[in-house]
């Protein structure tokens, strides 16, 4: 049977369509955003920050109330070098009397201030009464040899309030670090710090765990968090002497897990997220800046001219995103002053803390039987079939892992599962290629060829 002459033409349509299909979304500016969103789908953050809210980040979730001095409050006090320590007793003594079920005051206090400001805070501090909500201070961590410890660690940096809180139960020192990336970027806290020179060694927890601890909605006491940090103590400090059993509290600690990042800068870049709490619902996170706080002269003004919504029954963080603050760092969702970053940690503490732990030999475990369910699912399918299956299986183990472990640990375990696929794929393809080498050359590199098609054949008689 002779070919048609003009079997080009139908070879030719296909591309064509697809060509003019293309040009299409091109020339109405539709072609950069499919492309957008596909890089966003391999885009490692942004698989986090969606399996952070499929995993149940916000289970138990603590409410946060952020009390900013940001730029428009200082200069609302005449640009200051530093947020002025008066202003820092007024909002301090304002959370206190509101009833917050704890306040963490994300402000560096290893330097001396103005003697009248020093000497207000040092009193509000004093004078802190023991029913008054836990309040944790933040500890400035420096280099050892500056605070002549022996070991090459961070080493804990004395502070102008040390006389002040000493003796004081329900005032703690905390330690806020955050894990920096090879990129720059933080994404993951550090539950803990422990020093172990000079001196018998301590623990500083976190503002995450400490908030944990007080403003869940199961509030601990403060001896359970003394407990955990003792027993980090001997673990670091004393490694041969006779171990005392573990705390029982927290269930998973965890000391370097992913921060789930929900709580962006700027008022309007998300919608605002509620949670339920005693019944009620609540918003997750309230900004205020601090000169909403402040009269005409500069005074924070009385606890009778605040809403208690604002504060009351609210993890309280005092903290600065002034440009002098020198305190803002890259993270998955952008730019974010220390502040927020502690404010992430801080209302998604609970659901990390109370999850299963896991250890590496059960996370892989558990990501080679992911694995072994995902190859069982698409080994029949079409790519296209295979890529929605594999998407759903990766919605369903997001959010049957997200409870029974913490939610940082269900998508690392997910991610390590399709690390595989992708990896379990390569393989394949590279042993088919292999295979046909032999036989075809540098062909084998080529798309098989369609088998052709079967002619009719006629009937004899």
């Amino acid at each position: 049977m002779a070919k048609s002459p003009f079997r080009w033409i139908g070879r030719l349509t296909k591309p064509v369509l697809i060509a003019c299909v293309i040009g299409f979304f091109s020339a109405f500016g539709l072609a950069d955003r499919i492309a957008g969103f596909s890089a966003n789908l391999g885009e490692k953050d942004r698989m986090v920050r969606w399996s952070a809210v499929l995993s149940g980040a916000t289970r138990d979730a603590i409410p946060v109330t952020l009390i900013d001095i940001d730029p428009s409050t200082m200069a609302a006090l005449g640009h200051p070098q530093s947020a002025p320590r008066e202003v820092l007793a007024g909002l301090l003594s304002l959370a206190a009397a509101k009833h917050a079920s704890g306040i963490f005051l994300d402000m560096d206090t290893s330097r001396p201030g103005s003697p009248a400001g020093d000497a207000a805070l040092a009193a509000v501090l004093a004078a802190y009464p023991p029913d008054a909500p836990p309040l944790a201070l933040a500890r400035r961590l420096g280099a050892a040899d500056q605070a002549g410890n022996t070991i090459n660690a961070l080493a804990e940096q004395a502070s102008v309030l040390d006389a002040a809180v000493r003796g004081k139960p329900n005032v703690i020192w905390a330690a806020s670090v955050s894990r920096i990336d090879e990129d720059r970027v933080v994404r993951r806290w550090q539950l803990s710090h422990t020093t172990c020179a000079p001196g018998p060694g301590a623990t500083l927890p976190s503002p995450q765990l400490f908030a944990a601890a007080v403003a869940s909605a199961h509030p601990r006491p403060l001896s359970d968090l003394n407990a955990f940090a003792d027993s980090r103590t001997q673990t670091a400090c004393a490694p041969g002497t006779a171990a005392a059993s573990p705390p029982a509290w927290p269930r998973n600690p965890d000391q370097r897990a992913a921060i789930a990042f929900l709580i962006p800068d700027g008022p309007d870049l998300a919608a605002p997220q509620f949670i339920t709490r005693d019944g009620r619902r609540v918003p997750l996170f309230r900004r205020m800046p601090a000169r909403a706080l402040m009269s005409a002269s500069g005074a924070v003004v009385s606890p009778q001219a605040v809403a208690d919504d604002l504060l009351r029954d609210r993890f309280v963080i005092i903290g600065a995103s002034h440009a002098e603050s020198l305190d803002g760092h890259l993270t998955p969702i952008g730019f974010l002053p220390g502040a927020l970053i502690v404010a992430n940690a801080v209302a998604t503490a609970p659901a990390v803390l109370s999850g299963q732990p896991v250890g590496p030999l059960g996370a892989t475990l558990i990501a080679l039987a992911l694995l072994g369910a995902l190859v069982a699912i698409t080994s029949r399918l079409r790519p296209l079939a295979a890529a929605l299956a594999v998407a759903v299986a990766v919605l369903a183990a997001l959010m049957a892992l997200g409870r029974i472990f913490a939610p940082s640990t269900a998508s690392d375990i997910v991610l390590a599962a399709l690390g595989m696929v992708a990896f379990l794929s390569t393989i394949e393809g590279i042993h088919a290629i292999g295979k046909d080498w032999r036989a075809r050359g540098w062909r084998a590199l080529l798309k098989p060829e369609k088998p052709p098609a079967a002619q009719p054949t006629e009937t004899i008689t």
